[in-house]
């Protein structure tokens, strides 16, 4: 077993004896890291990027929602 996943195991075990303030606080701690950790790779802004200068050349080449879905 690696440290990390010994370290892993004893905060496991701990968890189950915490008060129900204590599991708030760490509730809260897990959610501000998950929504911190939520970046957008650069592949994806390139993708993103490509896509917005392809709106900007051509703002009338849309497709209309209703068909799209109607047509899924």
């Amino acid at each position: 077993m690696t440290d990390l996943e010994a370290r892993k195991y004893s905060f496991i075990e701990n968890l189950v004896n915490v008060g129900e303030r204590t599991l708030e606080k760490l509730e809260s701690v897990l959610k501000q890291e998950k929504s911190d950790n939520q970046e957008v790779s650069e592949i994806h802004q390139e993708i993103l990027q490509e896509r917005i200068e392809s709106y900007h050349n051509n703002p009338d080449d849309l497709l209309d929602w209703e068909d799209v879905k109607d047509n899924w």
